[in-house]
């Protein structure tokens, strides 16, 4: 009977020991640890030692990891892992990442600061993303967003505007960029110097002065050698259409003069027809590129001067 009482007095008394250490654990627990943080730590180790296909790795891992305990540097995490899509011209993905990285921010109440600068940053790379591309911006509801919300700063609202009257540049929607560009100097006045906005007016009158060549119009007059290229301004190539297709329909009028059919059929069921077709697709194509290149040549003081807002 004394050893059962005895037990129990030191069970009660290891139990009243153990209460601190309990209680501890239970206060440090809610605190939330970032347990996996020596991975990020050393992914951007790697990143910063240039091996960044490792990087890449260990930063998806850390990323994944966050499902299962929530940390300190997701969104940290995010912004080096689009700096790594950037490099590798991934810019869709870059934009993906800095946009989760932008959510992440906003719900840890960040600096505003810190988060306009993310900003920036997805719109140039949305911008990027678009190059070469028929998309265009002011269809994206980010940039639409950014260029519209009045609760974005200035500087994230001007850098919208400027990728997207950039993009409708390069996609040849000149007269939305024009009107875009118009209500940009409305709402930011001081972004660009009075010679610049001189300099953006004037190329605009060019562009809508300028009349493009006819591609249809240039492969109807390819029918008389050359001329369809000397139309696109594309002297070297009509100058050898006319020599090379200009001989080639001589001769063949030569044998049907002479009655050397023989002749003839070899000419005009092979070659010429060939020749001919050439001639109206390069033609159409010198028209296209001169097109291409006079809107560029009209449009780089414009995109210069965007570039260089205040």
């Amino acid at each position: 009977m004394k050893k059962n009482i005895k037990a129990i007095v030191l069970q009660l008394i290891l139990l009243f020991l153990s209460l601190p250490f309990f209680a501890q654990e239970k206060n440090i627990l809610p605190r939330n640890p970032d347990y996996y943080s020596d991975v990020f730590f050393y992914a951007l180790s790697l990143y910063q030692s240039g091996a960044y296909e490792q990087a890449e790795v260990e930063l998806k891992r850390y990323i994944f990891m966050q499902n299962y305990a929530k940390g300190s540097y997701e969104a940290a995490a995010l912004n080096v892992l689009a700096g790594i899509y950037e490099m590798k011209n991934e810019y869709e993905m870059a934009a993906d990442c800095t946009q989760k990285a932008i959510v992440l921010c906003e719900q840890n109440g960040s600096k505003e600061n810190y988060i306009n600068a993310l900003r920036v940053s997805h719109i140039n790379y949305l911008e990027k993303a678009s190059e070469g591309k028929k998309d265009f911006l002011n269809d994206n509801l980010y940039i639409f967003s950014y260029m519209n919300l009045p609760g974005f700063s200035d500087t994230v609202r001007l850098r919208a505007y400027i990728a997207a009257i950039s993009n409708a540049m390069q996609n040849g929607r000149i007269e939305y960029a024009q009107k875009t560009y118009t209500k940009a100097v409305e709402l930011f006045p001081q972004a660009w110097t009075e010679e610049q906005q001189t300099i953006i007016r004037d190329s605009f009158e060019k562009l809508n002065k300028f009349k493009p060549k006819n591609q249809k119009l240039a492969g109807y007059l390819s029918f008389i050698p050359g001329l369809g290229q000397l139309y696109a301004a594309n002297f070297s190539d009509s100058l050898n259409a006319f020599l090379l297709n200009g001989s080639l329909i001589a001769v063949s009028v030569w044998s049907l003069c002479t009655l050397d059919f023989w002749t003839f059929s070899l000419l005009e069921f092979n070659p010429i027809i060939r020749f001919m077709q050439g001639n109206i697709y390069n033609a159409q194509k010198d028209a296209y590129q001169y097109n291409l290149k006079k809107q560029q040549e009209l449009s780089q003081p414009i995109c210069e001067n965007l570039q260089n807002a205040l």
